[in-house]
């Protein structure tokens, strides 16, 4: 009953704001997914032509399964985002499940229902589910190969379970590169999980496997069409560049960097990192300083997902005809009436969310000896997604993985509230 509920709200609640903000359109990365996936509903050989490649090269900077996923909808249903964002409404309600499936592994009927609830009322993911975002997508990934995780470590000895749970974060990895993180702990972390070095051994090298049997046709594919062997995508050496130059941290356009004159995606992701290896080598301790910064842009408001739903489109000519420049004020009007929602009390409670999740989850991290081994993992795959943007670059919006592990550290720090709560509503 409780799940039931808890699973009508965070369906509910992301349905509503995709029919409030019906009139947001894609921009920015979300206008790229949504060309990309144009193209490939248009044309499925679209990806492996290498002369289409390379005349859109910025969207070899993204792994290829949410492009592909937006062009399987376009192409069975309609190539309208419109269609996306509904169907993200069921992703959204279906990770708030997983979460309460992982959640009862970990720490119980408890644990379970309150994180699904902190993910199901998280405003950052109810306003990011009207966006074309592939992060809607990753994390029922990384819900599900956690899920798959807990059930292979509770199995001792189960290799299938192992190269599933691997598939689920290959997967995950294809969705979004930075998803490899969440395999490597897994495989450092499964040794406190098994008897034996050699069964640790086993069970990473078939988590691995798993991973590779999804990665590495892609893999393959970047060799053959592109000529080189990036193992997912091409976004990874203009990423470390952004970390780490003397201009600018963080992104800025292709033609305002070094790499302007760059034709291809190979060629930006080899000087990339060349050229932030080289500002590393020159200033060392500059990636302590800069690493703080990143930090804290990590950590900075979550006003991107409200404020995400702000792109409207105008009438294409809506200047020169007077019929047309009415409807464009009109929109106008109702769309500052919904950002002063968005940009005030939705991004306030955006912000208030994920601070509940930040401290109750440092706050279950400072018990470390009580904690159950479990949720320590769950601590370990938020700190190496700490340390990753740290060694690439970081904006607000990249913590959204982190929601999951953090609601279910928060859970168990809020477990024996709850518990006080449920004894005092007993008759006496």
């Amino acid at each position: 009953m409780k799940l039931g509920m808890i699973l009508g709200a965070a369906f509910v609640l992301r349905l509503a704001v995709v029919l409030w903000l019906s009139e947001t359109v894609p921009h920015s990365d979300a206008g790229y997914y949504d060309l990309a996936a144009r193209r490939i509903a248009a044309d499925w050989s679209f990806l492996f032509d290498r002369a289409q490649v390379e005349a859109h090269g910025k969207l070899g900077w993204w792994p290829p399964l949410y492009p592909f996923f937006l062009a399987s909808l376009y192409d069975a249903v309609a190539p309208s985002h419109r269609v996306a964002v509904f169907v993200q409404v069921g992703l959204g309600t279906l990770v708030c499940w997983l979460i309460y499936a992982l959640g009862r592994r970990l720490g119980g009927e408890r644990v379970a229902f309150l994180a699904a609830l902190l993910i199901a009322l998280d405003p950052t993911y109810i306003f990011l589910t009207n966006i074309l975002a592939s992060e809607n997508l990753y994390v029922v990934w990384l819900a599900l190969a956690l899920l798959l995780y807990e059930r292979a470590a509770a199995a001792e000895g189960a290799s299938r379970r192992w190269l599933m749970a691997g598939v689920a974060f290959g997967l995950g990895a294809l969705t979004r590169a930075i998803g490899l993180v969440a395999l490597l702990v897994a495989a450092l972390a499964s040794r406190r999980r098994v008897r034996t070095r050699r069964a640790w051994v086993m069970h990473a090298a078939f988590l691995l496997a798993g991973a590779a049997l999804v990665i590495g046709p892609w893999t393959v594919r970047n060799v053959v069409v592109v000529g080189s062997p990036a193992l997912i995508c091409f976004g990874g050496g203009l990423n470390f560049y952004f970390g780490h130059n003397p201009e600018q941290l963080g992104y800025r356009d292709l033609s305002t960097t070094p790499m302007a004159g760059l034709a291809t995606q190979a060629e930006v992701d080899r000087i990339g990192y060349r050229l932030g290896l080289a500002h590393l080598a020159r200033q060392p301790f500059g990636f302590v300083t800069r690493g703080g910064r990143k930090v804290g842009a990590l950590f900075g408001s979550a006003a991107y997902a409200p404020h995400g739903n702000s792109a409207i489109a105008l009438p294409a000519n809506w200047q020169t005809d007077p019929q047309q420049h009415r409807i464009a004020e009109e929109l106008r009007a109702r769309q500052r009436a919904k950002n002063r929602w968005l940009d005030g009390v939705f991004t306030s409670l955006a912000n208030l969310h994920f601070a509940l999740l930040g401290i109750a989850a440092a706050f279950a991290c400072m018990q470390w000896k009580r904690l159950p081994e479990p949720l320590r993992f769950a601590a370990w795959i938020a700190l190496a997604w700490i340390i990753a943007h740290v060694v690439f670059w970081a904006q607000a919006r990249f913590r959204y993985p982190m929601d999951v592990p953090l609601a279910l550290l928060a859970a168990w720090s809020f477990g024996p509230i709850s518990q006080r709560l449920d004894r005092k509503r007993q008759p006496s």
